[in-house]
């Protein structure tokens, strides 16, 4: 039941009259019915798992807070922790580490259970993760009811791909419900709408150009190569700030606020300062829960690259269970590392940095040729589109251009306005736009991606980890 479906909308639009007849003192539990619904859509076999790692943590948390010491509390924290990795561990890399690690040794290179990954189980642990931690450290109470952290963990809008949301950003908002209200309701359309153009016009239409460069033998051509680069920067953008986008408008009309979870991160002007800007609820959890406690910068240049580089890697894994993965997040942690060392060097220019324009170019084209990891099947296939703009053949330029034209257009128009991609800028406009224009424009935006996509859709790329 992808955002942009046709039968989401029909369930969004039960589920929202319901919202204005369900009592606010029972609205918790058509919070818990309707995301059980949503979720089960995917896959029902898998429904039990949010609501046992939910149990884990509820229950774990009960069990920390009842120890006698602070060592037996921490003790019980870190047991709790194990317990929510585990189903993330079985279903998503008992695979990968039997066949990559230990069938070369044995002779056996076929996956031992195959079982598909169940949707969202990264987000949603990591999301208990973080109430577990909180409540540890103590920076949230252990005050919510059993009902409620459900309520947290299962919230439909943000359930599958996020943003991850920490215990204070969500549970005092489903303990406190608002009156259910009409008002203002262009607002959370407008930034649907937004999220919707993203998804549908732009990475579903630039996606189809991808994946032909990608389902070629070999090394492509040096424009399919460039097409490959650039188009998949903006396809796994667009992508991923649409479904957010989404995520955002759809909980903001039934009341709740959520973070936002990019900032244009192509307009960043060094690594660290992109991952402030691109999945910004993930980069914080990685920098709060494991970058942190490593040590962070804190001791010394070298254990703060180490402590980069495990973060990165880490990261790297969570995205994938495959050496393509891995690559790019060690290829992020090296760059990092880098641009960490190079700050001493860099504070001696006269400006005390380097230009932004150049901080801009470099940044993004650091990321967008170590997306081709992220975006590769396998490790020679990447290879083979990095190599492909060096080496490859230039010909048939008019050719490229004929079959390619409409997603050129595209990458070209995403990059002029990329600066002005900004939820709060949505909001602004529809608050001091006169109404008939926002109402014009929306329906203009609707019009669009239904005729671009004509009714299709496909799954939202982060759906997969």
């Amino acid at each position: 039941m992808l955002f942009s479906s046709p039968i989401f909308f029909v369930f969004f639009s039960v589920y929202f009259l319901l919202h204005f007849v369900v009592p606010k003192q029972f609205r918790i539990y058509l919070v818990i019915l309707g995301s059980t619904i949503f979720y089960a859509w995917w896959r029902i076999e898998y429904i039990w798992l949010p609501y046992l790692l939910t149990a884990i943590a509820y229950l774990g948390v009960i069990w920390m807070n009842g120890a006698t010491s602070p060592v037996a509390r921490k003790h019980r924290a870190v047991a709790t922790v194990i317990g929510l990795f585990l189903p993330l561990v079985f279903y998503k890399y008992t695979d990968f580490f039997f066949r990559e690690l230990i069938g070369p040794f044995v002779g056996i290179h076929d996956s031992l259970l195959n079982l598909p990954l169940p949707l969202g189980v990264s987000f949603v642990t990591f999301t208990l993760t973080a109430y577990v931690i909180d409540i540890y450290k103590g920076r949230f109470p252990a005050t919510s009811s059993a009902s409620t952290v459900l309520a947290y963990v299962l919230f439909f809008p943000h359930l599958i791909a996020g943003p991850i949301l920490r215990p204070d950003e969500l549970l005092p908002q489903l303990e406190r419900q608002r009156i259910a209200t009409l008002r203002r309701f262009a607002v959370p359309l407008a930034i649907f709408s937004l999220g919707l153009v993203k998804k549908l016009v732009f990475a579903d239409q630039v996606g189809f150009a991808v994946d032909d460069v990608y389902k070629q033998n070999g090394m492509p051509g040096a424009l399919d190569g460039l097409l490959a680069i650039y188009g998949f920067s903006v396809q796994i953008y667009c992508d991923f700030s649409g479904y957010t986008d989404m995520a955002i408008g759809l909980a903001l009309a039934l009341g709740i606020h959520l973070p936002n979870n990019f900032r244009r991160p192509y307009a960043a002007r060094s690594l660290n300062d992109l991952w402030s800007r691109w999945h910004i609820t993930l980069s914080f959890w990685f920098r709060d829960y494991l970058f942190q406690p490593l040590g962070g910068y804190r001791h010394g240049r070298l254990k703060a690259v180490r402590n980069v580089l495990v973060t990165m890697l880490l990261s790297g894994l969570w995205h994938g269970a495959n050496w393509t993965f891995l690559i790019w997040g060690l290829l992020h942690g090296i760059g990092i590392s880098v641009n960490y060392l190079l700050r001493p060097t860099l504070r001696r220019l006269p400006s005390g940095k380097m230009p932004d324009w150049i901080g801009v170019l470099l940044t993004f084209h650091f990321f967008a040729f170590a997306a081709v990891f992220f975006r590769s099947p396998t490790i020679a296939k990447a290879l083979d589109i990095w190599a492909a703009p060096f080496i490859g053949s230039w010909g048939g330029i008019t050719s490229f251009v004929n079959n390619n034209i409409f997603p050129l257009l595209l990458i070209l128009v995403f990059f002029a306005l990329h600066r002005f991609d900004d939820i709060r800028r949505t909001k602004i406009a529809v608050y001091y736009v006169r109404p008939e224009f926002i109402w014009t424009a929306l329906a203009f935006c609707w019009l669009v991606a239904i005729t671009i996509s004509q009714g299709n859709t496909a799954a939202f790329i982060y759906f997969d980890f």
